[in-house]
């Protein structure tokens, strides 16, 4: 079968890079901002099976694979920033706290018509950030792509402690994809 992942990030490719799949990228094209949820798990869950059924239409015999994730802060849903001043706002509203990191991701089967979907979360707690390093990172990292203004190497730098699974490099609930992947008859 063959396998589609329904996004351009660099770090959810590199997940099924680091699974030994072959694979090929094509991007849901959805309206992210027209699909709310309060509840952040359903959010995240909805929107990874919406991106498998975007891309779903145009393939026959293949596995879809789709993801979304997004910080959650004091009950606020945070996404890209729009811009480096918000980028800069986010990261400065982060500091000393603690963030809730979800993540969904939705395998969709193309012959059986069939979807494996889920929600997970880790909580990050971010130490005190200085304007200087916030700023330092902005200029060095792809921020305006990034969830809340950051990924994986934003953790390593500004964390101060990691709680639960982690998608770490990946942006993607990895222990979950290699279980649907499985169920779907997929040897990883």
């Amino acid at each position: 079968m063959q396998i589609i992942l329904a996004s351009k990030s660099p770090y959810r490719k590199k997940a099924l890079e680091i699974l030994g799949l072959d694979f090929e990228v094509h991007p849901s094209n959805i309206d992210e901002k027209g699909i709310r949820d309060v509840n952040p798990y359903r959010l995240a869950k909805t929107l990874s099976e919406q991106k498998a059924l975007s891309v779903c239409k145009n393939f026959k015999n293949a596995i879809i694979i789709a993801s979304d994730l997004f910080v959650v802060h004091e009950g606020r849903i945070y996404e890209k920033p729009n811009n480096e001043k918000e980028a800069f706002s986010m990261l400065k509203t982060f500091s000393n706290s603690y963030l809730d990191i979800v993540a969904g991701l939705a395998v969709y089967n193309t012959n059986t018509e069939k979807m494996l979907s889920t929600s997970e979360k880790y909580t990050v707690k971010f130490r005190e950030l200085t304007d200087y390093e916030i700023n330092d990172y902005i200029t060095k990292y792809p921020v305006l792509e990034c969830a809340a203004s950051f990924e994986s190497e934003g953790e390593l730098r500004f964390a101060e402690s990691i709680c639960g699974k982690y998608p770490f490099l990946t942006s993607l609930p990895m222990n979950e994809l290699i279980l649907f992947l499985r169920k779907n008859g997929i040897r990883v």
